[in-house]
């Protein structure tokens, strides 16, 4: 299977998955996959939220969701990007903060819920890249 990328117009702001370089969806603006680095996320499986997405959010700013057992990946340039991951009343997470360098330009990460008595958690860990699935 193809690999799956998760851009965001710099445009409209508008954030879509392509499978390579093209235009937005909504207005029509060049999207390239061509950026120095790149962070692959993948949403490990579990019954709970499996019918919902999970939010992402880079820098604070909408990134789309991630459905269960979907990797994809997010062509980026350097930089910090601290991720955070919601879902319905679930807000906490441990917010990484991700940098995306010359000698580390291709960052991957797995996401789960931790179940709490009260309140879940998501937590989010760098993982190896042949333990990523392409989904």
């Amino acid at each position: 299977m193809a690999k799956k990328y998760r851009v965001k117009c710099p445009k409209c702001g508008n954030v879509q998955n392509i499978l390579e370089s093209g235009p937005c969806a909504k207005c029509g603006e060049t999207l390239s996959i061509n950026q120095p680095g790149m962070i692959g996320l993948y949403r490990m499986g579990n019954m709970m939220g499996a019918a919902t997405g999970f939010g992402i959010y880079l820098n604070e700013q909408p990134y789309g969701a991630i459905g269960n057992r979907e990797s994809l990946y997010m062509p980026l340039p350097y930089g910090e990007y601290k991720m955070h991951i919601v879902c319905g009343m679930n807000r906490k997470c441990n917010d990484p903060v991700i940098k995306i360098t010359p000698d580390d330009p291709f960052v991957c990460l797995k996401v789960h819920m931790n179940v709490g008595f009260i309140q879940n958690k998501f937590v989010i860990e760098r993982a190896d890249p042949s333990t990523m699935p392409e989904t």
